[in-house]
């Protein structure tokens, strides 16, 4: 590959443009010092890619523009060209010319180069110059410098040389990208291995968050599902449940009634039939005590029929009774004994009677006053039961928050996350119960706004909602807020206006710390009594403020109406204070329960003793009862016997009609069979209304059982009515605000495919599922993707890296082996050539190059011995300046021969050299012309003479340089610093 031409303008000193062509050999360029010769050398540097200004002789790389001069101004951009003949195709590149060229604009700082007329890479241009082999750091351009490193420098910074000159160049440029993309693998490696780690140590967490969170997800969503179709079919269930119970106690309430009505029916009939058999009893005692003095007066006139009869029968025997008057005495005495007994038997019965009477009544008042506590009791139990539900549902609806939205539930829920949670508006405030539905009305759904300290605590919980898929909610920032208030004026005429309650905010009590909550949701609003009120009021305040009454009508802003019927409530701000009532009035009811129990176990006992006294009573009345028959019995016998005494002494003394007696007794007897009859009508009368009675208090007692029975299925109906009711509130409240759904849209898209107590025993292991998973990141499944596969992309890079850094090392090794063998091969190559070019340019003796460590040839230098004739062998570094510059002159020709150059630029590098050795110098420039093109920059005539053609530089005009072709002796002349040409 040979130089052809070469092209300047702008570069240095070529104001003109400069065109040198050459045609092979040695070409010599001259002129005197000053001329610019050189920066023939230094363009051809520039064009092949010389980066440092400084070895372009330069301050900075726009020093090469020409800089202008007193006759010549500055140039603004600076052009060189290289044109080689590549037929030989020493360059890789296909074509048989090629052209380089290298541009640099001022004040823009861009180096513009080009091959073949195309922009290209400064890389390229540097490839193609290493691998011709005419490169910045090869021995195509020598200059006087050059010999002096070669003679001064080390054995390390010699190396260079044969580096160059073994072709190893490349390859250690080579190997030095390759080690410097190693040192970049390593260090992608080491980092991309701290990522890896780092990424592990988050994976295996990740991996159980995920894991977690799935569970959560499929959890809640089989929740969702499982539980959205059972209330979904619950309520529709409960609805008709509901109705039917309705139905159904309305239904039970008629039959109480009726039964009631039969039982007051068959009361009035059993009272009608005791009275009835009361009546006929005493009828019956009256015709017994009747037919008891017949007998007693048929007995008498038969005792005196006896007695007449006895009476004529003992005259008839001639007998009498000689003691007749001390056996009368004797009775006598007998019958006042026993009339004695008989008036304390009967003193002792009527007192019996009278405190039997008594006991019986108290007995009768204390049954009813037991009664009557046992009904106290029994209300107040069925109170405290029906109480004590409506307690629970109240508690469960405040623990489960079943009342508030789902976002505004989720934050409560999760409330320990955030400092700044101070609560929920309806748990800050506290209303009087009158003012209740006022208050309400007017919060609305701003009763579940949540309140915290300042708008970041705010963010944090609107992202947590957003994270965990919560819901929304609203949230007041203390910090944010402002106090809200009415006007001074529209205050003062309010005052005195009838039906004017108060301000919103006054009705309402808080802590301190929430009086600006207060005051900004309620400190512009107005209460009144009534909507006419209202009306009114709104008038006076122009319409500019909200106006609620005691009902819950509405004036808002504006004069817009509200009202009408208001809708059962959440009860958001009672239900705390609605909870404390019922605890308070079942504590009451305790109470009642308690002291009538007391009082029914006291009564008992007081029961037991009159019964006991009532017992003792009845006992002696009847001992007493008995006794006084037997006495009354004993009494009238002896007053029988007496009597008869009596009657047979009056039968010895008088005589008796017995035909009126007789009749009388036969009439007696008549009589007595019929009041036998009527006695016998009687009784069959009042056992018939007996035996009716029996059936008429059974059928009582049935009815009665039957009306206890429909009474304890009633409250057990009215429990089932009233846990059908809140479970259909709870359902239809879990429906429509924790799932935000409407019932006929969860019929249409959840079907409930299994029993319902499948369906709850389901619903109840996913729930504690779910609530045994604890806190969890939603987030951490969308996560875990994202850090997998960026652990995967980076372990993917790692595997890549860790096989391009053992291709990396492979390659060094293979480049290390190259340059080993190259280097051994060029400098065994040089010793072959040194012997030749040392003993012609001295003459004779031998000169030969060495690895100072054969063992380490990538990094050991190279030291130069030489034995001139008639001397000793010696290192380079301990000969003369002149002989050290020759001996380097011969290395370089020598490496030359070893490895031929295309092109090899020699400035004025045989400057020290003698005459002599000036022209030993120049004729091995033609022994070795036919391998190598030399462009020779020189002022000295040997050298001069021994080239094929000659440049001369000159400077017409100051400070611009140009060229023309000079004979021999027009060069002596020029470089003749006498001459006036120089």
């Amino acid at each position: 590959m040979k130089l052809i031409k070469i092209e300047a303008h702008g570069f240095k000193s070529f104001a003109d443009p400069i065109v040198l062509h050459f045609d092979g050999g040695v070409a010599g360029i001259v002129g005197p010092n000053g001329s610019g010769k050189s920066n023939i050398n230094d363009a051809i540097r520039w064009v092949l890619g010389e980066q440092s200004s400084k070895e372009l002789r330069g301050d900075n790389m726009e020093d090469v523009i020409f800089a202008g001069s007193k006759v010549v101004p500055a140039m603004d951009k600076a052009t060189v060209t290289l044109t080689f003949d590549n037929s030989d195709r020493i360059s890789s590149i296909q074509s048989d010319i090629i052209t380089i060229t290298r541009s640099l604009q001022r004040g823009k700082g861009i180096n513009q180069y080009f091959l073949n007329g195309e922009p290209c890479r400064h890389k390229d241009i540097k490839a193609i110059a290493m691998e011709s082999g005419i490169g910045k750091s090869s021995l195509a351009i020598i200059s006087q410098g050059t010999v002096s490193e070669i003679a001064q420098s080390s054995d390390e910074a010699r190396r260079l040389i044969f580096e160059e000159a073994a072709g190893v160049s490349k390859y250690k440029f080579r190997k030095e990208e390759a080690l410097k993309k190693l040192d970049r693998t390593e260090i992608t490696l080491k980092n991309i291995e701290t990522v890896i780690r780092e990424i592990e140590k988050q994976l295996e967490p990740l991996r159980k968050q995920a894991e977690k969170a799935i569970k959560y997800k499929t959890a809640s969503e089989q929740l969702k599902n499982v539980e959205i179709a059972f209330l979904a079919h619950e309520i529709v269930r409960l609805s008709k449940v509901y109705e039917e119970l309705d139905k159904e106690l309305a239904g039970v309430e008629d039959t109480q009634n009726s039964y009631k009505n039969q039982i007051d029916n068959l009361a009035l009939e059993i009272r009608n039939k005791k009275l009835e058999i009361k009546n006929i009893d005493i009828e019956v005692s009256k015709i017994k005590a009747k037919k008891d003095g017949i007998n007693a007066r048929l007995a008498d006139l038969k005792v005196t029929q006896a007695r007449e009869n006895e009476r004529r029968d003992l005259i008839a025997k001639g007998e009498i009774l000689a003691d007749s008057k001390e056996v009368f005495a004797a009775l006598m005495q007998q019958i006042q004994e026993t009339e004695y007994r008989k008036n304390y038997y009967q003193d002792t019965k009527n007192e019996l009677s009278i405190k039997l009477t008594a006991t019986r009544e108290n007995l009768k008042n204390q049954q009813k006053e037991i009664n009557d506590y046992k009904s106290k009791y029994n209300i107040a139990n069925n109170k405290i039961a029906s109480q004590r539900t409506h307690l629970d549902i109240l508690k469960e609806k405040k623990n489960k928050r079943t009342n508030l939205f789902k976002g505004t539930r989720t934050i409560v829920e999760n409330k320990a996350n955030f400092k700044g949670f101070k609560g929920v508006v309806a748990d800050l405030i506290k209303v009087e119960a009158k003012y209740n539905l006022a208050i309400e009305t007017i919060l609305n759904n701003a009763m579940q706004h949540i309140v915290v300290d300042k708008s970041s605590t705010a963010v944090d919980a609107v992202n947590f909602l957003k994270k965990n898929n919560g819901g929304r909610a609203t949230f007041i920032p203390l910090a944010t807020i402002k106090e809200k208030s009415l006007r001074d004026d529209y205050l003062f005429v309010l005052r005195n206006q009838p039906g004017f309650i108060n301000v919103a905010s006054e009705l309402v009590d808080t802590q301190a710390e929430f009086n600006i909550l207060k005051k900004f949701l309620l400190g512009n609003v107005v209460i009144v009594d009534n909507i006419k009120s209202a009306e009114k009021i709104s008038e006076i305040l122009e319409n500019k403020y909200m106006v609620v009454t005691l009902e819950g009508d509405v004036i808002r802003v504006g004069g817009v109406i509200v009202g009408g019927t208001a809708q059962e409530s959440d009860d958001l701000i009672g239900l705390d204070k609605k909870i404390e009532e019922i605890e308070n009035q079942i504590l009451g009811l305790e109470a009642i329960k308690k002291d009538a129990n007391v009082k029914i176990v006291a009564l008992e006992s007081k029961l037991k003793s009159e019964e006991s006294y009532e017992r003792q009573y009845s006992a002696e009345f009847t001992a007493a009862e008995f006794h006084l028959k037997q006495e009354l019995a004993q009494l009238d016998q002896l007053k029988s016997n007496a009597s008869l005494h009596q009657d047979q002494e009056e039968k010895l003394n008088a005589k008796i009609e017995l035909a009126p007696v007789i009749q009388r007794i036969q009439e007696l007897e008549n009589e007595l069979r019929i009041l036998d009859f009527d006695f016998k009508t009687k009784n069959q009368v009042l056992h018939d209304l007996r035996e009716d009675l029996e059936v008429i208090e059974e059928k009582n007692s049935e009815l009665n059982s039957l009306l206890f029975d429909l009474n304890t299925s009633f409250k057990s109906k009215i429990q089932e009515y009233e846990n059908a009711k809140n479970n259909l509130q709870n359902y239809k409240t879990r429906l429509a605000s924790f799932y935000e759904l409407t019932l006929e849209y969860a019929r249409e898209n959840f079907s409930l495919n299994m029993s319902l107590e499948s369906a709850k025993e389901l619903i109840d292991e996913l729930t504690f599922e779910i609530k045994q998973l604890g806190q969890v990141n939603l987030e951490s499944i969308e996560e875990l993707e994202q850090v997998e596969e960026r652990y995967d992309s980076f372990r993917t890079n790692f595997e890549e890296l860790t096989e391009a850094r053992n291709t990396i090392l492979g390659a060094i090794a293979e480049m290390d082996k190259i340059i080993i063998t190259r280097l051994t091969n060029i400098v065994n190559d040089v010793n072959q050539e040194m012997a030749k070019v040392f003993s012609s340019m001295f003459g004779g003796g031998t000169a030969e190059v060495k690895f100072v460590d054969p063992t380490n040839i990538l990094e050991t230098g190279i030291s130069i011995y030489a034995q001139p004739p008639g001397k000793s062998v010696k290192n380079l570094k301990l000969f003369s300046g002149g002989e050290k510059s020759l001996i380097a002159i011969s290395l370089l020709f020598a490496i030359l021969r070893a490895r031929p150059l295309p092109l090899c630029i020699l400035d004025e590098v045989e400057a020290a050299l003698d005459e002599a050795n000036v022209v030993r110098y120049g004729e091995y420039l033609q022994e070795l012309k036919h391998q190598t093109q030399f462009l020779v920059i020189t002022h000295r005539v040997g050298t001069m003479t021994k080239v094929d053609s000659l440049f001369g530089a000159t400077m017409q005009r100051r400070g611009v340089t140009s060229f023309f072709s000079v004979k021999l002796e027009d060069a002596k002349k020029m470089v003749d610093p006498t001459n006036e040409i120089a």
